[in-house]
This record gives C-alpha cells, structure tokens and sequence, in this order.
C-alpha cells in the first residue's frame, strides 16, 4: 500500500509537469518551430508577399551562392563572430581569473564594472562607439593625436581597411563581461585545497591556471565561445547603427542582407533561403567550436 501511494503521488506530480509544460510548449510551437519549417518550405518558391507562391525548386538557394554580395555577408559575418569570440573569450577568461585575486567587495565592484556591456542595448552600445570613431571629433583619434600618433588616424567606420575590425572590437567589448562572470563562476568553484596544494608544491601562478585551472572550467570556456560564437554570427542592430553595411556593402553582414531581401526588396522566398542558409552556418559554427573546445567534466 505505501509503495502504491508513493507511486501516485509520483504520477500526480508528473502529469502537474506535464500541465505546466504545455503552455510554454504551445508557445514555441506556434512561433518558433511551425514558422521555422514554414520558411523552410518558402524557400522553395517565389513570392512577393500578394497572391500565390510560386514553386521554383533550388533556384533560391543557386541564386544565394551566386550573389556576390550575399558571399560577401557569409565572409563578414563569419570574420565577425570567429575573432570577436576569440578576443572576447581570451580577454574574458583573463579577467575571471585575476578576480580570483582581489577581496569580495572590490571584486563586486569590478565585476560590475566589466558585466555592464554586456546589459547595454547594441544600438546604444553602436551609438557610444560612432562618437569614439568619429574622424574630426572622435575620442580615439584625439587620443592618437594627443600621443603623437596622428598618423594612424582614420575615419574608421568609413575605411574599408578598418571597417570590420571597428565592428569586431564593439562585438568583443560588449561579449568579454559575459565570459567573465561564466568562466569566474566556474573557477569559484575548484576547491581551494586543490589550489593550496598546488602553491605548497611549488607551483607559480602562471602554472596553477594552466593546469588546474584552466582545464577544470573548459565546459564554461566552452559554452562562452559558443554564446560569443553565436552573437557574433547574428550580429545585425550594431552593424545597422554603426555602418548599415557601408561604406557600399562592404561591411554588411548576412541578418542585414535577408531582411533587405525580404522586407525591402519583397523576395521572400530568395530572403528564406538565405535564412536557411544562415541557420545552418550557425549549427555548422556551434558544432565546430564543441569540438574545437572539449569541456570535459572531472571529478574533484
């Protein structure tokens, strides 16, 4: 009788599971996953948002990988998440590490301080950076004249040599706070008698992040690179605030060239290729950065 009644109880709180699952489950049903397979099957025909679609088979996705500026997109989107997320995830994990070195209360403070970017909107955080390149009254060019090095200034988000690289710094600088407070949380939780250990023996500091460390939060460097891999791809409200993809196209970015294409130019069967496309160069992206960073789990 009494395994009988645990057993029910059992089953009464899996079917309340079960309950409270279906809402939210209904809701990603209905705007997420039916709209994804519904571009998916739009991507196999014509249509200019009036009238009937048109089935045109992979003509949309031939015309995606002849369109110049679209394999332009493909490069700086790419170019954008892959050294935004290394600058990021090297600059971040840097950081969480020396926290571990200072108090708890200046600590708060300065994870405060580095964590802020990351909560700022990216057009305000795009707004801030189009003062600091501003080329007549810029910050960082009155800083390069004031050092005495007016030679290198430019107008960077009009350059189209300094244009992407302008871009990378703003994704990295708003990316490194979320790295910091992963990787922090990781490393606060190796034991302390482990790191003692290590000191007792004579291991430098250098040497404990190395091998202890280090590889002991490669599963929270892992989801960082991922999340910073992931923001970078979909980079879009920065770009548009920052450039709109000028100067000409050259710095426009695969998000920006879709929503042109479909909500501008009416293709939206050519717009849900590309986003097919863009969908599965971010799965592509994920699935090399797993294997690239293995966040193996130990036993302590």
């Amino acid at each position: 009788m009494k395994k009988h009644g645990q057993s029910g109880l059992s089953k009464s709180y899996i079917l309340k599971g079960y309950l409270f699952l279906v809402p939210a489950t209904l809701v990603y049903l209905i705007f997420a996953v039916i709209p994804f397979f519904d571009n998916f099957i739009l991507s196999f025909h014509s249509w200019t948002g009036f009238g009937d679609r048109v089935f045109t088979g992979l003509s949309n996705y031939i015309n995606a990988f002849q369109d110049q500026n679209f394999l332009r997109a493909i490069w700086n989107s790419v170019y954008l998440g892959v050294i935004s997320s290394i600058f990021s995830v090297i600059i971040g994990v840097l950081f969480a590490w020396l926290l571990l070195y200072i108090s708890r209360r200046a600590g708060g403070v300065f994870r405060t301080i580095l964590f802020s970017p990351s909560m700022i909107p990216a057009v305000i955080t795009a707004l801030i950076f189009s003062f600091v390149y501003e080329p007549e009254f810029g910050i960082l060019n009155k800083i390069l004249e004031a050092i005495g090095l007016g030679s290198l200034q430019h107008a960077w988000l009009t350059n189209r040599a300094t244009v992407l690289n302008s871009i990378v710094f703003v994704s990295a600088w708003k990316q490194v706070g979320l790295t910091m407070v992963l990787c922090f949380a990781g490393m606060q939780g190796i034991p302390k008698a482990l790191m003692e250990s290590a000191f007792l023996e004579g291991a430098s500091d250098w040497t404990m992040f190395r091998k202890i460390i280090l590889p002991l939060t490669m599963s929270f460097v892992q989801l960082s690179a991922i999340f910073a891999l992931m923001s970078g791809l979909k980079i879009y409200d920065t770009v548009l605030a920052l450039t709109n993809g000028g100067p000409g196209k050259f710095s426009i970015v695969m998000p920006m060239w879709i929503m042109q294409n479909a909500f501008s130019f009416n293709h939206y069967g050519y717009g849900a290729a590309m986003s097919v496309i863009f969908v599965l160069i971010v799965l592509a992206g994920m699935i090399i950065t797993k294997k690239i960073i293995r966040g193996d789990a130990y036993e302590l």
